[in-house]
């Protein structure tokens, strides 16, 4: 039988929060909802912030459902619930496929499947990270078979690398290369930046942004070495924001309230829509350990943003041959030079990435990202039908046999 007209699609996510892997699929049903019926199943709910709320709005404005796993932590009984309420939602909506974003809604997933899913849902997977499971490797083999029949997407090549490397360690069947294609994500084009941010003083103070998670894996445990050292290598005045929240928010609030740098340091809540106030910045720092591709790299690059990053998977796919701004993972003292550099010689940096976004948002851009999700939704909808094609073959051939049988 032919899919739906509007195949029903339920994104899952962690919650709606900061976070590259949520904006992915929010993006996902802005560009794609006039072909699919989406829905969303967030596992930690709508977090009560400017970002979340945005998000949540941005949903609204589609008609798009959404949907709370658990308020309670994993360790205190959330799986569970979760793994039940996605369980029930997917046998009351029926969707014809289920997406999953990240290594909590996969785990909430592989839970739900052990209570019995309808037949015929298809499994899309998009692995947003270079290194799978980091935290979770026992977790990460038990729900890894459960996935084994998924059509899986890496935001970028190393995240397919990072896939298999981790079921190579754990002794598990690897995905079938047929099984898997790279999309990278896609962002909006940039507003024209306005009069006056272009004929800004001279003297004016660079502004440098760092934008994530308030975690190790983005090397936020550096940056009070990293900015110290830096702001010894050069005199021109600096204004260095820090957007996030994070496990390590405590420790670099304290840092930041008893730090003496000769740069102005503000640490503040994450912003809702970063791309469209990238603007009011002139550097933005991506010291990472390791990323799945870095969105925030690739939107202030579209922004014509200079960037000082690491030379780690995944995020250093997003720059061109030759980019002068990459430093080795965790090495501060290269990070400071860079970082140092690049405020010194702004205005050159500047120019190199000017020249460089029209091949970023050739790479980047919403609809080729659309386009990918796109060509894999179709394909799961296409590999269903053969699937329940080849079951009433069988199921027809073991009738027949039984009625031959009956006749001799």
């Amino acid at each position: 039988m032919p899919h739906p007209a509007h195949p029903r699609v339920l994104q899952v996510i962690t919650h709606l929060d900061m976070g590259g892997a949520e904006n992915v699929a929010i993006s996902l049903a802005e560009a794609l909802h006039p072909e699919f019926s989406f829905s969303f199943f967030a596992v930690g709910g709508v977090v009560d912030n400017p970002v979340g709320q945005e998000m949540a709005r941005r949903l609204k404005r589609l008609h798009v459902p959404v949907h709370s796993g658990t308020a309670l932590g994993f360790k205190r009984g959330g799986l569970a619930q979760a793994g039940v309420r996605l369980n029930r939602l997917i046998w009351k909506t029926r969707p014809e496929i289920v997406h999953l974003h990240t290594e909590i809604p996969e785990t909430t997933f592989a839970v739900a499947s052990l209570l019995g899913l309808p037949a015929g849902t298809r499994i899309v997977r998009t692995v947003h990270n270079s290194e799978i499971w980091p935290a979770w490797q026992r977790v990460g083999r038990l729900v890894e078979p459960r996935l084994r029949r998924a059509t899986v997407v890496g935001v970028s090549a190393a995240c397919l690398d990072g896939l298999w490397e981790f079921q190579a360690g754990q002794h598990l069947p690897l995905t079938p290369r047929d099984q898997m294609r790279v999309v990278y994500n896609g962002v909006s084009a940039p507003p024209d930046a306005a009069p006056e941010q272009a004929l800004r003083p001279a003297d004016h103070p660079i502004r440098v942004l760092f934008a994530g998670r308030l975690e190790p894996q983005k090397g936020v445990d550096l940056l009070p070495e990293l900015l110290t050292a830096a702001s010894a290598l050069t005199a021109r005045p600096v204004e260095v924001t820090i957007l996030g929240h994070g496990s390590l928010e405590k420790t670099l609030k304290q840092w930041v309230h008893t730090q003496t740098l000769p740069w102005s340091v503000t640490l503040a809540e994450p912003v809702a829509n970063l791309a469209a106030h990238l603007g009011n910045y002139d550097l933005m720092l991506v010291p990472s350990r390791f990323e799945g591709l870095g969105l925030v790299a690739v939107e202030a690059l579209m922004a014509g943003v200079p960037v000082v990053a690491t030379r780690v998977r995944g995020l250093s796919e997003i720059f061109p041959s030759g980019y002068p701004l990459l430093c080795p993972s965790g090495d501060v003292p290269a990070l400071a030079r860079t970082l140092a550099e690049a405020i010194g010689a702004y205005e050159h940096y500047a120019g190199v990435a000017a020249a460089q976004q029209p091949e970023i948002f050739q790479r980047f851009n919403l609809e080729g990202m659309a386009q990918g999700y796109r060509c894999c939704y179709l394909g799961a909808l296409q590999g269903s039908q053969k699937e329940r094609s080849v079951q009433r073959k069988r199921s027809d051939l073991k009738k027949r046999s039984g009625r031959e049988t009956e006749g001799s």
